[in-house]
């Protein structure tokens, strides 16, 4: 189960990045899109970060057993929350069906993975490190390619 996620991060980064690249090249007119959409966008970049922050703070002064294995999982978790409304706009955008897959799949695999104890019982040792570079690349996706579509298609 740990390799199916960690497959479907990198299906979920590649995505992101061909249907990016995609939307940077064709005409910006094809795609009509109010502001309600960009602005949900703008709060889905910052999600993750605010998140575990929420979470950081929590650890801090309430939950003082496992702090590594608790912050690592609102990271990593939290990027499946993200991208499961950003691979919803791609569909929303494009009319892709893989997207909406995609998103739904997200969705899956974020409520599997929120109780903690399923993410303990999948992720143990090393491969919680594991985890957390896969949160970082998938951030890191999600961030550029927001940054570039909104400014590609609102202005």
């Amino acid at each position: 189960m740990q390799l199916l996620i960690f497959t479907c991060s990198l299906v979920f980064i590649y995505f992101n990045n061909f249907v990016a690249k995609k939307l940077l090249i064709e005409d910006k007119k094809t795609y009509k899109l109010n502001n309600r959409i960009f602005r949900l966008l703008k709060l889905v970049k910052f999600a993750p970060v605010i998140a575990f922050f929420i979470l950081l703070v929590l650890v801090l002064i309430n939950f003082h057993t496992k702090a590594g294995i608790r912050l690592s999982h609102a990271w990593y978790v939290s990027q499946f929350w993200a991208y499961s409304p950003l691979l919803y706009f791609f569909y929303r955008l494009t009319r892709n069906k893989l997207s909406l897959i995609f998103a739904v799949l997200s969705i899956f695999i974020a409520i599997y993975n929120t109780p903690l104890f399923h993410y303990e019982h999948l992720f143990i040792g090393r491969s919680v490190f594991v985890s957390d570079i896969f949160g970082i690349l998938m951030f890191l996706s999600m961030w550029f390619t927001i940054s570039k579509i909104s400014t590609k298609l609102q202005h």
